[in-house]
């Protein structure tokens, strides 16, 4: 499916809005295979991905959110890897749409107008 990149957007302003400002991993496990497990982020995204499978949106954002909040969640993860905290306001929208778009469902359509 080709989605457009200012749909992207508006999901991921949606998606934005329910992380905290500051947002910090809590105590991390590291793993052999390079995974990181880390408890308080674990329980902010619980939250934000029962909001995302539990609300309605508009018909071109429901299509996309659950992906596009996992892209998110996905792009926070790597980067608390190395950090103690993480300033929503640093999260970059490039990071998690080139995320989004490896995802085998979906091709973001580079040509649309933020």
């Amino acid at each position: 499916m080709e989605v457009d990149t200012s749909q992207v957007r508006a999901a991921y302003e949606l998606i934005l809005a329910k992380w905290p400002d500051v947002i910090e991993p809590g105590e991390k496990s590291f793993h052999i295979d390079g995974g990181c497990n880390m408890r308080k982020l674990n329980e902010i995204h619980n939250q934000i991905e029962n909001w995302a499978s539990e609300s309605e949106f508009a018909p071109e954002l429901d299509e996309i959110i659950g992906s596009l909040e996992w892209s998110v969640y996905q792009t926070v993860h790597s980067a608390l890897k190395n950090l103690s905290i993480l300033r929503k306001s640093d999260i970059d929208f490039e990071a998690v749409l080139s995320r989004f778009d490896g995802h085998p469902n979906y091709k973001v359509n580079p040509d649309a107008k933020n």
